[in-house]
Order: structure tokens, then sequence, then C-alpha cells
């Protein structure tokens, strides 16, 4: 069963940890390969210099690639364990206006994973998303390595 995009929308704007950092799921592309977040500048995520907390830049990169790849597979009627294996981000500015983020997977991408998934039964990838303020200056810049396993072929696999 597909979950409504306003849903998926919806739970992840009231989520708490999103919700109290300002963190806003602004659109969903039809097919799910893109997002687009924001991260709005505000008293409850800015440090002593009135800029964004690198805290708060990161959470704004953490939960969009998983959610992304369940809803493409979900698509595809395949369920699979995904998760954030690993994460890394680099501040280049301080960050003292809201941030852009936006999350794109390539068709590509979804062939490789689904590839390595048939034949190995789990997948890991790596993405990149920049966080841009309003000037267009990317203030950080994360990578995040996404792992992807077919819950049917759970049994001896390990992590």
């Amino acid at each position: 069963m597909q979950i409504p995009k306003f849903l998926i929308k919806f739970s992840l704007n009231i989520f708490p940890p999103l919700l109290f950092n300002r963190i806003v799921l602004k659109e969903i592309s039809d097919d799910y390969m893109e997002m687009k977040v924001v991260l709005r500048r505000a008293f409850f995520n800015i440090n002593f210099h009135k800029t964004i907390f690198g805290g708060s830049i990161f959470s704004a990169c953490d939960p969009y690639f998983p959610t992304m790849y369940y809803h493409i597979f979900s698509r595809k009627r395949r369920k699979l364990i995904i998760w954030l294996k690993a994460a890394e981000i680099k501040y280049l500015k301080p960050a003292d206006s809201s941030l852009r983020l936006h999350f794109k997977i390539r068709e590509n991408e979804v062939q490789i994973i689904e590839d390595d998934l048939n034949k190995k039964g789990k997948a890991e990838i790596w993405h990149t998303v920049k966080a841009v303020n309003k000037k267009g200056i990317i203030c950080a810049q994360a990578r995040m390595q996404i792992y992807l396993r077919d819950d049917k072929q759970n049994k001896n696999l390990g992590f």
C-alpha cells in the first residue's frame, strides 16, 4: 500500500527532532526521486553567533535519502530494510540565514542498487547534499551512506 505524499510530508514535518529544529520538507516529486527541504533559521536553532547550529544542519540531512529509497522500492513492490549507515559533514560557511537542501536520486543509482540487491541481497550507496543559504552560498556539504537490504533475504546476511 502506497502512503500518500501529503501524509509523508505531514509526518516528517511534525516529527519532533525536525519540527523543533525548524526543518521543513517542502516538496516531494511524484516518483520520490527528489525532495526539497528548508532549514529555517530561528531562535531554537541558533548559537551565540546567531548562526544555525551545526547539529541542526546535520539533522536536516539525515532522514530524506532513506525515506526516498523506501518509497521508490515500495512502488516497485519490494520491501527493504533501509537506514543511514554513515555520514560526514563539512561546514564551509556560517549559516546566517535559512538553508535550502535538495535531495536527488538518479535512475541509474536505483538500477545499480537493484542489481546489487538481486545479486547480494544488500546494497550501499553514497549521496551528497548541499545546504545553501539565501544568497546561494554553500554553507555545508554532507555525504551520506545509505544501506539497503532485502527483507526476504535477511537470514545469513549480517550487517
